[in-house]
């Protein structure tokens, strides 16, 4: 079973798009002196958990960006001030994130710089007739729940 050109079509736009603004996005942050979008994700990730913390592992099913390195981006940004682990009740070789008011500062600081990127790279869109079906689609795809 192979796709149709239209399916095909659709699959490069769409991972050429990503690309692009992706590229576009880290280059901004970088030129801010700001971390990358991959810390961004981790902040806003933790953030979203709430005042109970999160899991690294219960993290990493709402990441946007793979995150391979989690340990090592969660070691830096605990080093930094950014996060704060804690020791899991249940077990004690689990830890809870929390984001730190430093950690809540710098994602906000990002957002800045992220938020209006995503509506340059997202606005032609939004008016794009069927655009609530295309979303249901894509959500019903693998993209997750959306928040």
């Amino acid at each position: 079973m192979t796709p149709s050109k239209r399916e095909t079509a659709i699959w490069i736009l769409l991972n050429r798009a990503y690309r692009q603004a992706h590229r576009e996005i880290e280059a901004e942050l970088r030129a801010a002196g700001l971390p990358g979008l991959r810390w961004y994700d981790v902040l806003w990730g933790i953030e979203m958990a709430g005042a109970g913390g999160v899991r690294a592992f219960e993290l990493t099913r709402n990441l946007l960006f793979e995150q391979s390195n989690l340990s090592r981006i969660l070691a830096q940004m605990a080093k930094q001030g950014l996060v704060r682990e804690t020791v899991y009740e249940h077990d004690r070789r689990g830890k809870v994130l929390f984001l730190t008011s430093d950690g809540a500062a710098l994602r906000r600081q990002m957002w800045g710089i992220y938020g209006p990127a995503i509506k340059r790279h997202t606005e032609a869109l939004a008016d794009a007739e069927d655009l609530q079906v295309f979303l249901d689609t894509l959500q019903k795809a693998g993209g997750g729940p959306f928040p």
